[in-house]
């Protein structure tokens, strides 16, 4: 432990270590924390700013993190609801300081890649086990069996309820902090091997527990397809490749052969994707929500409707097509694609595909594996959620994708201090 935090650096730096340190501890936790500690950093980096540094702003992996923040302004330009999409902009301007702040910071980021990555994958661990002691503190007081841990009461949002955070974009922390914990066990010497095993196995006993469909298949697609061409050699890829597929199997037969998971994970799925409803039916599917989004976005295909109308047109057809539960809880389109299709029309939708075609192309060159499981669990969590409307998604893809592209440019732009 004492290797993650006491590092041999100028005062400065340690400075903007522990305060990158402290925000990676605090985002599974209020926003409140995240991004104050955003802000003190930014400050911080332009107290003890170089000039010099600011040559790093030509780097073509800035522009590329900060265009979906940029593209947000420009939609501004011609919406019917501009002071909501100042509040939106507002909202994701984590997107524009954290590719700006960390490509100019005196750090050597790249130098305290891993040291930073563990603390954020302890963090994670550490939450799991909270929630986890919070649950069964729960079940002994009202002397409940302990397999009621897997009811209701106890996965999904009701799991993360004690930290107050939705159970996505936790699933999404704790994914990613699995994968962590594997490079660093292919990483690092056969002593420490053991522990990120163990972190690595609690952390996925979170991920069932947290519920989250789209990141149990991002998981399930990485672990069993990316995994042994990207972190093993030789002869151990298919040892790998058939041990993952079975330690998949056997979660899944785990999930079916729990209630509470199997309506979890299968049914309410199932229910999700059907396209039939009943007009009195208070419980709308997602697909009837995105067919009856796709309807709007036909209407303006090329900009769309301009930042910050997404919720008020998305009101008014739910109110018109009887879609009452949708129309009150005020949903948004619980799709980052055609939320793009919608504030920015097509160009919005460019652009994002964009981002992840640069990011899988700058992975498979440099055989990133963060990296790319990063834009994977990303890319697959944007088919069901609107990541960029929320703080901790703006917060995950601002710091994250800023973070790994530019931690190996660092090595070739900039000596240690």
């Amino acid at each position: 432990m004492k290797r993650l935090f006491i590092i041999d650096d100028y005062l400065a730096n340690k400075i903007s270590y522990y305060l990158i340190a402290a925000f990676l501890i605090g985002l599974p936790f209020d926003r409140f924390f995240s991004e104050w500690l955003l802000i003190v950093f930014c400050v911080h980096t332009l107290i003890h700013l170089k000039m010099e540094n600011l040559q790093q702003l030509k780097n073509k992996n800035v522009w590329t993190v900060a265009s979906v923040f940029l593209l947000s302004i420009s939609a501004i330009i011609y919406s019917n609801y501009k002071s909501e999409g100042l509040k939106d902009s507002f909202q994701q301007l984590a997107i524009l300081l954290f590719p700006i702040f960390l490509s100019i910071t005196n750090l050597n980021i790249s130098k305290y890649k891993w040291q930073l990555m563990e603390i954020f994958a302890l963090t994670c661990t550490a939450t799991v086990l909270f929630l986890y002691f919070e649950a069964l503190k729960v079940i002994h007081y009202f002397n409940l069996p302990v397999a009621s841990i897997f009811k209701r009461a106890f996965i999904n949002q009701n799991f993360t309820t004690p930290i107050g955070l939705h159970a996505t974009y936790l699933s999404m922390y704790v994914l990613l902090s699995v994968f962590i914990f594997l490079s660093l066990f292919f990483r690092s010497p056969g002593f420490r091997k053991g522990k990120y095993i163990l972190y690595s196995l609690i952390l996925f006993a979170g991920l069932v527990q947290l519920s989250s469909r789209a990141v149990i298949i991002a998981a399930s697609i990485i672990t069993i397809f990316i995994v042994p061409f990207f972190l093993i050699g030789g002869k151990k890829k298919l040892i790998f490749f058939l041990g993952a597929l079975s330690f998949t199997a056997l979660i899944f037969a785990i999930i079916t052969q729990v209630t509470t998971l199997k309506k979890r994970y299968i049914f309410d799925l199932e229910n999700d994707l059907s396209e039939y409803r009943d007009p009195g039916d208070l419980t709308e599917s997602r697909m009837a929500r995105w067919n009856l989004e796709w309807r709007l976005i036909q209407k303006s295909p090329l900009l769309g409707y301009g930042a910050g109308s997404e919720k008020f047109v998305l009101k008014d057809s739910y109110f018109e097509n009887k879609f009452y539960r949708s129309y009150l809880l005020g949903l948004n389109a619980h799709n980052q694609f055609l939320s793009f299709l919608l504030t920015a029309g097509l160009i919005g939708l460019l652009v994002y595909l964009y981002l992840f075609y640069y990011g899988l192309g700058v992975a498979i060159k440099r055989k990133d594996f963060l990296l790319l499981s990063f834009l994977i669990i990303l890319l697959i969590v944007s088919l069901s959620e609107n990541i960029l409307d929320v703080s901790k998604g703006v917060l995950f893809y601002g710091f994250f994708f800023s973070f790994f592209l530019l931690t190996d440019s660092n090595k070739k732009l900039r000596v240690s201090n």
